[in-house]
């Protein structure tokens, strides 16, 4: 038989099947595990998409808020602008709150902290100060931002006044607040503490600078005590009560011309003078100024009193300065004493005379003159020493 008459081979259908089989086992034996692994893995796009929970830093504009590339005006141009009411999450802030760094677009920005308000800010994290652009000087300060005065005692007040022109907008900060004013504009303030007061101006490309005014408040002066005495006369052996009334004071001295004590505010003493006696109250107020206050107190009846003249070339002193004190004495008496309170001395004197004192601080000289019949006379003045130029009278 030749090749022409055979017939072609054939393969079974149970063993195609079989092939198949296998190859379909291998297959999934493969394709298995990694269908496993992809299943177990996270969403990633699921994670990035979800919100953070709990308080999200954030700044609210007040009005027109320009985004900068850093956390100065010197970072031109801004980037761009928050609007009156629109918000950005805070990602860090400055030492000192100045600005705050935030998501502007997708982009980092920041915005100037005084013009924005914030919320949620506890954990916001200090970011260090990237350095300036290269760029022209910043514009000086203006200097039409004034106080007048600038010292006050309470209820005194102050005139702030400015006058700035070609601006977008000017604040007035004090106090942690802050309003619209305008560019020639003032407002009276009464502070009753020390303060301080920023302009905030921002200029028409969006940069914004401060200047700063400090009002100084001088401690409340202390009331007349009304130190006063219930009888300016009594007879010998007889008593009065002396009675005074202040507050707000740091403190008070009784000083019946031999001992000085403490005591109260409002509060009152008996006494019973031999002799014509001087009382003197010393009321130290809260600025730590003394004041002298007295009271006379004389005998009735008795020898006539001398005639006694006592004075000082100047009774308002600077710190270091000197005076004369000068008196003159005439009538019947038996002895004259210059008595310095601030030292708590005591000079026997001649019925005329004068004396040279340069008092470290405010104090009371006493010229005491005892009469024929044992009576005392005390004539006082007064120096006052300040902490600077004497006052124009």
């Amino acid at each position: 038989m030749n090749d022409s008459n055979r017939k072609p081979s054939s393969v079974s259908p149970s063993r195609n099947f079989a092939r198949l089989t296998l190859l379909a086992g291998l297959v999934l034996s493969l394709m298995l595990p990694a269908a496993l692994l992809i299943w177990t893995q996270p969403s990633t796009s699921a994670t990035a998409l979800e919100q953070p929970q709990g308080c999200v830093p954030t700044v609210i504009a007040y009005s027109q808020v320009n985004v900068r590339s850093g956390p100065s005006t010197q970072f031109e141009p801004p980037i761009g602008a928050l609007f009156a009411g629109q918000t950005a999450q805070v990602t860090g802030r400055l030492s000192d709150n100045s600005w705050y760094r935030v998501i502007f677009n997708g982009r980092e920005g920041w915005v100037f902290g005084q013009i924005v308000q914030t919320s949620c800010m506890q954990n916001v994290p200090v970011v260090p100060n990237p350095p300036l652009p290269p760029g022209p000087t910043p514009i000086p300060l203006p200097t039409s931002f004034v106080a007048s005065p600038t010292v006050i005692t309470p209820p005194q007040c102050s005139t702030l006044s400015w006058n700035i022109t070609e601006v977008a907008g000017v604040w007035l900060i004090s106090g942690g607040y802050q309003q619209g004013v305008g560019g020639v504009d003032s407002r009276t303030v009464c502070p009753t503490t020390t303060t301080v007061y920023t302009l905030l101006v921002q200029r028409r490309d969006g940069s914004t600078y401060q200047q700063s005014v400090t009002v100084n408040v001088n401690p409340p002066q202390p009331s007349d005590p009304n130190f006063r005495a219930d009888a300016y006369s009594v007879n010998l052996g007889g008593c009065t009560t002396l009675r005074w009334n202040v507050s707000n004071v740091r403190a008070v001295f009784f000083w019946d011309g031999s001992n000085q004590q403490g005591v109260g505010g409002n509060d009152s003493r008996q006494v019973c003078p031999l002799n014509t006696s001087t009382y003197r109250l010393q009321v130290i107020g809260n600025d730590g100024v003394s004041r002298d206050y007295f009271v006379t107190v004389s005998i009735a009846g008795g020898a006539p009193a001398p005639n006694v003249n006592f004075y000082a070339d100047n009774a308002s002193l600077a710190q270091g300065q000197c005076t004369n004190l000068r008196w003159q004495v005439s009538g019947q008496f038996n002895a004259i004493m210059l008595m310095d309170s601030s030292t708590n001395s005591t000079t026997v004197v001649g019925p005329n005379g004068d004396i040279r004192v340069c008092p470290n601080q405010s104090a009371t000289y006493i010229l005491r003159v005892t009469g024929v019949d044992g009576r005392q006379y005390d004539n006082s003045v007064q120096v006052t020493v300040f902490a600077g130029p004497t006052p124009a009278p």
